[in-house]
C-alpha cells in the first residue's frame, strides 16, 4: 500500500470514528417499488429489451430520493426535460454499436423517433411517423 492510499484509508476511518457523515448516494429501490405507482409504464416496457434487471432505474436513475420525496419528478432523469445530448448519453450507456454512432450525429435525441413507453411498433420501440416528423 502506498503512503497516499494509506492516508486516504486513515482519513476515511478517522472521519467515520469521529461521526462525520460521508455523503450517501441514492439507492436503488427496484422495479416493484416503481410499478406500485407507474403501472402504465410497467405494461409498456413488459416484453421489450427495457424489461430487464436495470429496468426503470437503469434509464431514470436511482429511485430512493423520488420515493422519499413523495414523487418529486425533479429527482429522476426526465427524457422530456433533457437535451438531445443528455438523452443520447443516457441511452448510450447501454446502446453501444455502430448503428448508434450514426444515429447520434447532430442535435437529435433518440426520443425523437423511439420511446420506451409510447411506441407504436414494439420492434425498435418506434413512434408513429407523424410523431417523429420535425415540427
Amino acid at each position: 500500500m502506498t503512503k497516499g492510499s494509506l492516508l486516504v484509508v486513515c482519513s476515511f476511518l478517522a472521519a467515520s470514528l469521529l461521526g462525520q457523515n460521508t455523503p450517501q448516494l441514492p439507492k436503488s429501490v427496484g422495479k416493484d417499488a416503481c410499478t406500485r405507482c407507474h403501472q402504465y409504464e410497467r405494461r409498456t416496457t413488459a416484453g421489450t429489451p427495457h424489461d430487464d434487471a436495470k429496468s426503470c432505474e437503469g434509464c431514470h436513475g436511482e429511485g430512493e430520493k423520488h420515493l422519499k420525496s413523495g414523487g418529486d419528478t425533479s429527482t429522476m432523469f426526465s427524457y422530456r426535460r433533457a437535451t438531445a445530448e443528455e438523452v443520447r448519453a443516457r441511452c448510450g450507456q447501454c446502446h453501444q454499436n455502430p448503428s448508434m454512432e450514426k444515429h447520434s450525429q447532430g442535435d437529435v435525441a433518440c426520443t425523437a423517433c423511439h420511446s420506451s413507453h409510447h411506441y407504436v411498433q414494439k420492434k425498435y420501440l418506434l413512434k408513429t411517423e407523424t410523431e417523429t416528423k420535425p415540427v
